[in-house]
């Protein structure tokens, strides 16, 4: 039984490395059945086949013998590897197989003889060597160059009763031999020019006639550029076509496939890059897709076909099972297909990834020269659907509610709104650029199957909402958008969300909010997975998770976290927390009870992340040390942490964990006469320091917002020069929101039929800014300041604000001379106005004003007098 359970251990170690081994262990094993003998050309065939056949200790099955500068293959070299299952010969410079080497193989499934000197392609139509029938896959791309080899022919494989998957070389106008008709096992033929040489301009109804069995057929970069219409009629089994990085070909061609598709059992077809990489944005027309409403097809790729606009009504043709459209690093723009998008009625997966990419430029010199399909030989055939009595009946009959046809591409805007696939499940839009305000959006119908939305990498910069709805959407990626907005109704929509990522954005001022903060997240009640990695979070609101029963795992990481006291009640499924690259110091007593509960209950390991934070041996944070000395085993990367000791110097895990396990004795001793004398002196100078910033507020806070100004704001330039200051304003109106009408309904029209020029919160104050920060702008660019004391006025803070901030501007800025003016526009009694007021009052005259006629008229003379000195 050890024996059993040791030789295991072997394996699982074995398969999980690569360790040395074959002949003087030159040679790579990842397991017992693998052996890799690649690029060791000093290392003969024969060599390595006495070592596959006499070392019982493993049972090599796969051997890779690539690279080896291997010239050629005797049956003495090799009779020692009559075992094997696979071997790979490929990148060698082999250009003789000795006849019957290879036919002893029994048990040889793959053989890869890619990228040698094999006379493979040749007039005869013959290989020079026998293969075992026991093969099912056979690479023979890539031998001699084959592109201008005339005459060439393609081997008869017909011996080959059990092959299944063959890899060639195409050839230019050179059809598959009838004996490939009689290899009834044969499923898949790649000719494919990416890993092998291609060359078929011309593609005719017989070129692949005979290839009746195959179910897979890769053609891509075969550099071809017309498809003839019964091209591939004949391949009745037919369920996978590439015709990808065929660039000269255009969708033009494409109707002449779709023709003999038809006839097959198409489910996946593959047309992307049928255009060079540079030019004008392509249309998809109607003719270009016509027979496509008659096949059985799935799947359908257009990446990279710098795809612009789609036909009007070219969606109601598609097939009805089509599920996966992949339509990556185009250039799609609006247009009335928007509004057939419902004819996609089977439509569960959209990939629409990396739109309106920046191309290398390089790629223009690597490409073919850039061709439209006028140039193509030109189609006989007429698409029978596209006639607009044909149309109709089709989208009447996928529901022409969702499916309408649109004659003219007439669209009633009022009536009617873009359509979405009822069935879609997954739809993905990152890294194209797009750049929206993400404000209330309907889509109709409510896609009530979606369950993968990603849009990461664009510019969605506020999400407002709601969207949607999107009641069964469980992953949501908005990551990298740039976004330090949300509403507090955009994850309504969302409710039944699982997995959210939101990393890298601007939201740590959002959440930090005591508005938004509590509200943002609180409808997420079912997510399990929150990335807010990278959002500049310094702060979180107590309540940012609070509703979060089923959260498990919190990514916080790369912010600038200092202390996270959040609300923990009904986290009761958290154990992931990742607070890397932050600057916490410890965590909650009452986060860390949880975690352990939560991995109690849950019989489920909790684990942290702290790496890249400040960990500092302190009597302050003795409970958190210990706690997570304790659980070391639970904190990710623990043994890479930076740690420091008490003098600040970085010590090593071990020594850290060291003093921490004596801080009991460290901290213990003097405790109670420095905490007591600790609290009394905290007492003594909170009383002192209250007092004077109390007496003193208002000039500290003018003080500072100046400083700050002068620090971090602009300079003006009459301060470089000396010059005489010139104001933005006449005059800033201070005044409560409850007096705005005499504010706009008198005084404005007043003082600016003389000229002045008014500054007012509500018109010119900078959005965004600090309010604070506004005022005191607005005191500074103005002559004069003008506070309109109401009741009302003295019930507002902001209101006082200003009055305190124009007064500090008087003493300490403008060289003595005041620049604020106090009109009373009603009675207030004298107890509810603060003392500085009451003192500036006394030492200044302030103007009552009056809606008796000759007094009003008095008081407009004095108000003005006063602005103008």
């Amino acid at each position: 039984m050890k024996c059993v359970v040791l030789l295991a251990c072997i394996i699982c170690i074995v398969d999980s490395t690569s360790l040395s081994c074959g002949p003087d262990g030159l040679c790579q094993c990842k397991n017992i059945n693998v052996m890799d003998c690649s690029e060791n050309s000093h290392l003969s065939l024969r060599k390595v086949c006495d070592f596959v056949n006499n070392n019982k200790d493993v049972n090599i099955t796969i051997l890779h013998l690539e690279q080896n500068r291997y010239k050629y293959i005797r049956t003495e070299d090799i009779k020692g590897c009559k075992s094997l299952k696979s071997l790979y010969l490929r990148g060698n410079e082999i250009s003789y197989v000795e006849d019957v080497s290879l036919i002893k193989f029994d048990n040889l499934k793959t053989l890869d003889m890619s990228f040698n000197q094999l006379d493979v392609y040749n007039k005869r139509g013959t290989l020079a060597f026998k293969l075992p029938q026991s093969l099912k896959r056979l690479v023979l791309n890539r031998n001699l160059n084959v592109s201008n080899y005339d005459g060439a022919l393609y081997p008869d494989l017909s011996n080959l009763t059990n092959i299944e998957h063959i890899v060639l070389d195409g050839l230019k106008d050179t059809n598959f031999p009838v004996s490939y008709s009689k290899i009834q096992s044969l499923r898949s033929v790649s000719l494919s020019g990416l890993d092998g040489n291609c060359s078929i301009p011309y593609v005719s109804n017989d070129t692949f006639q005979y290839l009746t069995h195959i179910r897979a057929l890769n053609l891509s970069y075969c550099d071809i550029q017309n498809l003839t219409a019964g091209s591939f009629k004949k391949l009745q089994n037919l369920e996978v076509l590439d015709l990808s990085e065929n660039m000269n070909l255009g969708f033009g061609n494409a109707m002449n496939a779709t023709y003999g598709l038809q006839f097959t059992k198409i489910k996946s077809l593959n047309v992307s890059k049928l255009y060079p990489t540079f030019g004008l944005g392509t249309q998809i027309k109607l003719q270009d897709m016509c027979y496509l409403w008659k096949t059985n097809l799935t799947e359908l790729v257009l990446n990279d076909n710098r795809i612009q606009l789609i036909d009007t009504n070219v969606l109601i043709l598609a097939p009805n099972t089509l599920k996966i459209v992949r339509a990556e690093g185009n250039k799609f723009t609006f247009g009335p297909y928007l509004y057939q998008l419902g004819c996609l009625s089977s439509l569960e997966e959209f990939y629409g990834n990396f739109q309106n990419l920046a191309r290398d430029p390089r790629l223009y010199m690597k490409e073919p020269p850039n061709t439209d399909d006028s140039g193509l030989i030109p189609t006989n055939l007429n698409c029978p659907y596209a006639a607009p009595n044909v149309l109709k009946n089709i989208s009447e009959m996928k529901n022409n509610k969702t499916c309408p046809y649109l004659k003219d591409n007439n669209i009633n805007m009022t009536e009617r709104l873009p359509t979405f696939p009822m069935g879609m499940k997954r739809l993905e839009f990152s890294n194209c650029g797009i750049q929206y305000n993400l404000s209330s959006l309907l889509v109709p119908p409510i896609p009530d199957k979606m369950e993968y939305l990603d849009g990461s990498g664009n510019i969605l910069y506020s999400w407002i909402g709601p969207l949607g709805p999107f009641p069964n959407v469980k992953y949501l990626n908005l990551s990298r958008n740039y976004c330090s907005q949300i509403g507090l109704k955009f994850f309504e929509s969302f409710q039944n969300l699982e997995d959210l990522q939101i990393q890298e954005n601007f939201l740590g001022l959002v959440l930090s909010n005591k508005y938004y903060g509590p509200s943002v997240f609180e409808k997420l009640t079912k997510l399990k997975v929150m990335n807010l990695s990278s959002n500049i979070i310094s702060y979180l609101h107590p309540a940012a998770f609070s509703n979060m029963s089923h959260l498990t795992t919190l990514d916080l990481s790369l912010n600038n976290i200092e202390s996270l006291d959040i609300d923990v009640g009904s986290l009761n499924n958290l154990t992931n927390l990742n607070l890397k690259f932050n600057f916490i110091h410890t965590i909650p007593s009452h986060l860390r009870e949880k975690l352990e509960l939560n991995s109690k209950r849950l019989n489920k390991n909790f684990t942290v992340d702290l790496s890249n934070n400040t960990l500092s041996i302190s009597c302050d944070e003795k409970d958190f040390l210990e706690w997570m000395v304790k659980h070391r085993k639970n904190m990710l990367n623990f043994d890479h942490y930076t740690f420091h000791n008490m003098s600040g110097q970085r010590v090593s895990v071990e020594m850290f964990v060291k003093d921490v396990m004596e801080l009991d004795k460290d901290c213990g001793s003097y405790s109670i006469i420095i905490v007591a004398c600790s609290i009394g002196i905290s007492v003594f100078l909170s009383i002192v320091i209250g007092g004077v910033v109390y007496k003193n507020r208002w000039n500290l806070r003018y003080l500072m917002r100046i400083t700050k100004i002068k620090h971090f704001g602009y300079i003006r330039l009459h301060q470089y020069f000396n010059e005489p200051e010139r104001f933005v304003y006449d005059a800033f109106i201070s005044y409560a929101n409850e007096d705005v009408r005499f504010i706009l309904d008198v005084m404005m029209p007043k003082l600016e039929g003389q000229g002045l020029k008014l500054c007012l919160h509500d018109k010119d104050f900078l959005p965004g800014n600090n309010i604070a920060d506004n005022i005191l702008q607005a005191i500074g660019n103005s002559r004069k300041t003008v506070a309109v004391i109401s009741e009302q006025f003295l019930k507002s803070e902001w209101c006082l604000f200003e009055f305190n901030m124009a007064r500090m501007e008087s003493i300490y800025s403008r060289g003595g001379n005041s620049c604020l003016i106090i009109v009373i526009l009603e009675d207030v009694p004298t107890r509810n106005m603060s003392n500085e007021m009451l003192d500036w009052m006394r030492t200044n005259t302030y103007i009552e004003y009056t809606r008796e006629e000759n007094g009003e008229l008095l008081f407009w003379d004095n108000f003005l007098q006063a602005l103008n000195e």
